[in-house]
């Protein structure tokens, strides 16, 4: 009886550990892919940022309305700048 017992529990937990083991195996397959997306999608990130940040850069945005533009811009001085108030011209 106490040899059925010992074997008994040796097996539960072989089963137990072979269990345990292939969840384990499971969620480290899970933690790798969801790393490696991780991974891509900050490179991404990154690369979206760069381009931003060198398309919006003062530098390459006059060199942007230059290029597409020409000069069909006007600089207006700002004192000439009316304001409207409810489709009004505000008197001063």
């Amino acid at each position: 009886m106490k040899n059925f017992l010992i074997i008994t529990f040796v097996l539960i937990l072989v089963i137990l550990t072979s269990v345990v083991k292939t969840s384990t195996r499971n969620l480290e397959g899970k933690i790798f892919a969801i790393e490696e997306e991780v991974k891509l999608l900050s490179n991404k990130k990154e690369l979206i940022l760069l381009e931003n940040n060198y398309l919006s850069s003062p530098e390459r945005l006059f060199e942007l309305k230059n290029t597409l533009f020409k000069n069909d811009f006007d600089s207006i001085n700002l004192k000439k700048i009316i304001l409207l108030k409810n489709n009004e011209r505000e008197s001063k």
